[in-house]
């Protein structure tokens, strides 16, 4: 799953979407509070970083950089150097 967190608020990023097109969902972090959970937060404005979180909710890799673009391309190529995997459900017993 892929969802883009940004301190925008939801007009914009609802524009935004609609504009790009873009497949990810968009989550409004007006008060920066998960980029200061993360520590991708400048002074109240987000840093572009992208995060590889693992099914047990841990980072697996994070790349940060100013363009999207770059941040995409770098997490795609990582991604295809560390496949993950989908863990099965635990059968009901």
């Amino acid at each position: 799953m892929v969802v883009g967190i940004s301190t925008d608020n939801v007009a914009t990023l609802t524009e935004f979407q609609a504009k790009m097109q873009a497949p990810q969902q968009f989550v409004s972090d007006k008060d920066a509070e998960i980029a200061k959970s993360y520590g991708a937060d400048l002074a109240g404005v987000a840093k572009r970083v992208t995060f590889v979180i693992g099914q047990d909710g841990k980072i697996l890799y994070s790349y940060y950089d100013w363009s999207p673009l770059t941040n995409v391309n770098k997490i795609y190529a990582w991604l295809q150097d560390h496949p993950q995997t989908a863990q099965p459900s635990p059968s009901p017993h």
